[in-house]
């Protein structure tokens, strides 16, 4: 698994969970990337036709191409928003579940996995709602 950050983060901000939290929950398969602070703020690519509706803030996203290349991002949230208690929910309760997503995504057969699948993590203040996509 590779690992990157692209961003510093200011003093204000946070991100969901941290390198060692990666390490020890997620599979480390050598196609898997997590990318932290790639850009500010979670974006739906122009090839969705039907996002979600998000009314908080999406804090993290997995995808999943053809290739079964799986790509975990984290955006930066500010540490009012997003409080010592959700980072604890995102590690015990939400890690586990990206992990049994990525498990399911690479046990797919090769015809399963027509597009890109995107597994999408919001914050909304009280708890982490959950939505997946698939766009071609």
């Amino acid at each position: 698994m590779k690992i990157v950050f692209f961003r510093n983060l200011n003093k204000i901000e946070t991100y969901a969970a941290n390198r060692k939290q990666i390490r020890l929950n997620l599979p480390s398969k050598e196609e898997a990337s997590v990318i932290f602070g790639l850009t500010r703020k979670f974006e739906f690519d122009n090839r969705c036709a039907r996002p979600p509706q998000i009314s908080g803030t999406v804090v993290a996203s997995v995808t999943c191409n053809r290739d079964k290349d799986i790509r975990i991002y984290f955006y930066p949230i500010s540490q009012t928003i997003y409080p010592e208690k959700a980072k604890s929910q995102f590690h015990n309760d939400v890690l586990p579940k990206l992990k049994k997503w990525i498990d399911h995504q690479v046990s797919k057969p090769e015809t399963a996995v027509l597009g890109i699948e995107e597994f999408i993590i919001e914050w909304n203040g009280k708890s982490h709602q959950f939505h997946q996509i698939k766009f071609l």
